[in-house]
C-alpha cells in the first residue's frame, strides 16, 4: 500500500472518529437548545472560522472570483447539505437514541450510490439492489417491539434521520464534483457561508431566548466541538478525501461509525440495546458491506 493511500485511510479514520463524538455532543447540545438553534450555531460559527482560515491561507480562489453559476452550486451544496441534512439529522436525533440514528446514517453510500448512478457514474447491479433492500428492512426491524409489533417511540425521528440521510447522499454526489473545482479549504467555507445566510436569520429567535444557566462545562465542550471538530476539521478531511477517492467509495468506508458511536453511546449516554436494535443494525450494515464487495468486484466508481 502506498504512502499516500496509508495517509488518507488515516483521514477518513479521523473523521469518522469525529463524526462518532459528533453524535453524543449534539445530544448534549439539544438539552440546552432546539434542533434549529443548534444547527444554526454550528453553520454560523464554522462560517466564521473557516472565513479566517480561508483568509489566512490567502487562497487563490477568493469570493470575489466565484461566477454566478458558482453560486448557486454552493447555495445547492449548503441546502442539500446543511439545511435539509443536518437539520432532518439533529432534529430526528432529537427524536431518537445516538444508536438508532448512527445506525440508519449508514444508509447514505447506498443512496450516494443510487445518485451516482442517475449521474452515469456508477453501475446499478442486482447485488446492490439487494443491499439496499436489506438495509431498509434493517430500518424496519428498528421499530418493531419484542413481538414484531410497530411502535413509534423511535419512528418520527428514526424518519427524519433517514430523509437526512438521502440528501447527504446528493449531497456527496455534487461535493465530488466541487471536490475537483475547488481546494478543500475555499470549498468548505464557501458551502458554510451559503449555510449561515440561509440558516442565521432561522436560528435567530434561538439564540435570543437561549438561557444561560444552561451553559455547564459539559454543554459548552459538546458546543465547541459540533463547531470546531464536526463543522470545520471534519468537512476540511471530507473535501480532501474526496479529491482522491470515489464517492460511494469514501461513503462505504463510514459503515464503521455506528459500531463505535452505539458502543459509546451506551458507556457515555447509559442508552440501551435491544435485541431488535442489534437484528436491525445487522441487517443495515450487511445491505451496506453487500453493496460495497459489489462495488470492488464491478470495478465502482469512475473517478
Amino acid at each position: 500500500m502506498r504512502v499516500t493511500k496509508i495517509k488518507l485511510y488515516i483521514l477518513v479514520g479521523t473523521l469518522i472518529a469525529i463524526w462518532c463524538g459528533n453524535f453524543i455532543a449534539l445530544k448534549v447540545c439539544l438539552r440546552a437548545m432546539s434542533p434549529l438553534g443548534v444547527t444554526s450555531f454550528r453553520t454560523t460559527a464554522a462560517a466564521i472560522i473557516l472565513y479566517v482560515i480561508h483568509r489566512l491561507k490567502k487562497d487563490k480562489q477568493g469570493i470575489h472570483g466565484l461566477k454566478m453559476g458558482d453560486f448557486i452550486f454552493f447555495f445547492k451544496l449548503a441546502f442539500l447539505g446543511l439545511v435539509l441534512n443536518q437539520l432532518l439529522f439533529i432534529t430526528g436525533l432529537h427524536f431518537t437514541t445516538v444508536a438508532h440514528s448512527a445506525v440508519i446514517v449508514t444508509v447514505a453510500p447506498l443512496f450516494t450510490m443510487l445518485f451516482a448512478w442517475m449521474q452515469g457514474q456508477e453501475k446499478l447491479t442486482p447485488i446492490r439492489i439487494l443491499g439496499m433492500s436489506l438495509s431498509i428492512v434493517g430500518i424496519v426491524c428498528l421499530n418493531l417491539d419484542h413481538d414484531l409489533r410497530f411502535h413509534t417511540e423511535y419512528l418520527v425521528g428514526d424518519l427524519l434521520t433517514f430523509c437526512g440521510s438521502v440528501a447527504f447522499a446528493y449531497y456527496t454526489v455534487l461535493s465530488k464534483e466541487g471536490s475537483v473545482r475547488y481546494s478543500p479549504v475555499p470549498s468548505t467555507a464557501f458551502t458554510y457561508f451559503a449555510g449561515a445566510c440561509l440558516l442565521f436569520p432561522l436560528g435567530l429567535p434561538s439564540f435570543l431566548s437561549f438561557s444561560s444557566s444552561a451553559l455547564t462545562w459539559n454543554v459548552v465542550a459538546s458546543f465547541l466541538y459540533v463547531a470546531v471538530m464536526a463543522s470545520v476539521l471534519a468537512p476540511l478531511i471530507f473535501y480532501y478525501a474526496l479529491r482522491h477517492m470515489s464517492a460511494s467509495r469514501f461513503a462505504s468506508l463510514t459503515y464503521l461509525q455506528p459500531v463505535v458511536t452505539t458502543v459509546s453511546s451506551t458507556y457515555i449516554l447509559s442508552e440501551k440495546l435491544t435485541a431488535n436494535f442489534v437484528i436491525g443494525g445487522c441487517l443495515v450494515l450487511s445491505g451496506v458491506l453487500l453493496t460495497r464487495q459489489s462495488a470492488r468486484r464491478f470495478g465502482g466508481t469512475k473517478s
